[in-house]
C-alpha cells in the first residue's frame, strides 16, 4: 500500500514537473519571441545579395525579400541590395568581417562560395569562415547546365572533347568559371573562359550578341523563366546538368557524373556537385545572438512556406524546394569533412590559368534619349542604332563632376556611358 502511495505522490510530482517545464519553456520562448520583435521592430534589415541584377540568385533573393520581412519577429523591412564582386565572396567577405552583427545584416550568394576557403588555397580572396557562419537556408536546391549557342560548332557534350567552347562569366570564383575549368582539366572539356561580365544578364546578352557561345553554368529556373524564348525557339543546346542527379524536367539530358572514367574521377565530381544541393543559401555572421539565429531560421522557414510567396514564385517560373538552415550546415561540414587526398586532387583541378581574358566594356558619348524606372535604365543611340544600358547599385554615377543617384538622370543629359553592349549594365554614366 505504502509503495503504491509512493509512486503515486512520484507520478503526481513528476507530472507536475512536466507541466511547469511545459509552462517555463513556454514562457521563455514567448519572452525570446517578444525580445527579438523588440529588436526588430523599426529596423531595417539589409539582404546583400553577390551578384548583379538580372541574375537567378538576384531573383530569388528579391522574392525572399518581399515575404521575409513580415514573418520576422518585429516585421522590420528588408531591403536588397546587390553586391557584387569576386564572383559573390564580397558578401562572404564583408557579413564575417565588416556588416553588422545583430542579425540586420543577411547575405545570400551562389553555391559555389561557402566552398571557396575550401578549394581556393592560398591564393583565395575568401576572408570568412563557412563553418563559423550561421545558415538559415535556402529557397530551392541549384539544378545547372551548361549551354551552347545554336550556332556554336559544340552539339554535344562530347563534342566540348574535340571542339573550344567561348564562355561568359563574372569572377574567377563564379561557378561559371570553376566549373569550366573543372571540367576541363578533369575531363578534357575545351572551356575558353571571358571573364568580367557585372551579371548573369550580361553574360546571356554577350552570347545572344555573339561575344561568346554558350555558358558554362546556368540556372535551369533562369532559363525557364527568363529566356524562355530559347528552348522554344531551339537557340541553346542543353549539353548536359550539373548536380548529384537528374532535375525531373530534363530526363533525356546527360548528367555530368555519367562522363567519369574512374571512381576517383566521380568522387571528385559529387564533392564538387554536393555544393548544388545548397542552391542560393543565406547567412549570418558568426557573432549573431543565438536567439536571434533561431528567430530568423524561423522566419525564413516560414517564408517559403507562404502561399503568397508561393503563388509569386510560380507566376515568376521559379520553383521553391527548400533547403533549412540545418541541412546547409550539414551538408557545408560533410564537404570539409571529405578525405584530403580528394580535396587536394580537386584543389589542383580547379586552379585557374594565371591570365584570363577579360570581358571589355565600350565607352560612348551620347544625348540620353530615355530615363525610365527612376533613372534604373536610360535610352541612346550608340552606333547610329537605338541602344539601353541598365543602371545598377555599383553603376558610378555623376553629373557634372558630383557623385549622384540614379534618379538625378533626365533625357536630354549629355554622357559618357561605360557599358557592357545593348541591354547590359552600365559600369559607369558621368554627364555634363
Amino acid at each position: 500500500m505504502s509503495k503504491r502511495i509512493t509512486l503515486g505522490v512520484i507520478t503526481a510530482v513528476a507530472c507536475g514537473l512536466v507541466v511547469a517545464t511545459g509552462r517555463s519553456t513556454q514562457a521563455e520562448d514567448a519572452s525570446s519571441g517578444q525580445n527579438e520583435a523588440a529588436f526588430f521592430k523599426g529596423k531595417t534589415v539589409s539582404l546583400y545579395i553577390g551578384s548583379g541584377t538580372g541574375g537567378s540568385l538576384d531573383q530569388y533573393a528579391r522574392l525572399v525579400a518581399r515575404h521575409l520581412g513580415r514573418a520576422i519577429p518585429g516585421q522590420p523591412t528588408i531591403v536588397p541590395k546587390n553586391l557584387p564582386g569576386a564572383g559573390g565572396i564580397a558578401v562572404g567577405n564583408y557579413i564575417f568581417r565588416i556588416g553588422p552583427k545583430d542579425g540586420t545584416a543577411i547575405g545570400t550568394v551562389a553555391q559555389s562560395v561557402p566552398f571557396e576557403p575550401l578549394f581556393g588555397g592560398k591564393d583565395s580572396k575568401a576572408d570568412f569562415d563557412t563553418l563559423k557562419m550561421h545558415w538559415l537556408g535556402s529557397p530551392v536546391k541549384f539544378s545547372a547546365l551548361a549551354v551552347a549557342w545554336h550556332t556554336a560548332p559544340v552539339k554535344t557534350a562530347e563534342d566540348l572533347l574535340s571542339h573550344e567552347l567561348v564562355v561568359g562569366s563574372s569572377g574567377v570564383a563564379s561557378a561559371s568559371t570553376n566549373d569550366a575549368y573543372v571540367l576541363r582539366n578533369l575531363l578534357g572539356f575545351k572551356y575558353r573562359v571571358i571573364l568580367g561580365y557585372p551579371s548573369g544578364a550580361d553574360i546571356d546578352l554577350a552570347m545572344e550578341r555573339g561575344e561568346t557561345q554558350g555558358r558554362a553554368n546556368i540556372a535551369w529556373e533562369g532559363l525557364k523563366n527568363r529566356n524562355a524564348d530559347w528552348l522554344r525557339d531551339k537557340k541553346i543546346v542543353l549539353l548536359y546538368q550539373e548536380g548529384l542527379k537528374r532535375h525531373p524536367d530534363l530526363p533525356d539530358v546527360p548528367l555530368i557524373l555519367d562522363f567519369a572514367r574512374t571512381d576517383e574521377e566521380r568522387q571528385i565530381l559529387e564533392l564538387k556537385f554536393s555544393s548544388y544541393e545548397l542552391g542560393y543559401p543565406y547567412m549570418l555572421a558568426p557573432e549573431t545572438p543565438p536567439a536571434r539565429v533561431v528567430a530568423l531560421r524561423d522566419a525564413f522557414r516560414a517564408a517559403l512556406a507562404d502561399p503568397g510567396l508561393k503563388a509569386e514564385a510560380t507566376k515568376q517560373r521559379l520553383d521553391i524546394e527548400p533547403v533549412d538552415g540545418a541541412e546547409t550546415e550539414r551538408i557545408l561540414r560533410a564537404a570539409y569533412g571529405a578525405p584530403a587526398s580528394v580535396i587536394r586532387r580537386y584543389e589542383e583541378l580547379s586552379k585557374p590559368p594565371s591570365q584570363f581574358e577579360t570581358a571589355k566594356p565600350v565607352t560612348v558619348k551620347v544625348s540620353l534619349t530615355a530615363v525610365e524606372n527612376s533613372g534604373r535604365s536610360i535610352g541612346f543611340e550608340a552606333g547610329g542604332k537605338p541602344s539601353r544600358a541598365v543602371i545598377a547599385s555599383g553603376t558610378d554615377v555623376t553629373v557634372g563632376g558630383t557623385k549622384r543617384e540614379a534618379g538625378s538622370l533626365k533625357a536630354g543629359m549629355r554622357c559618357a556611358v561605360t557599358y557592357f553592349g545593348d541591354r547590359g549594365q552600365a559600369q559607369a554614366v558621368h554627364c555634363d
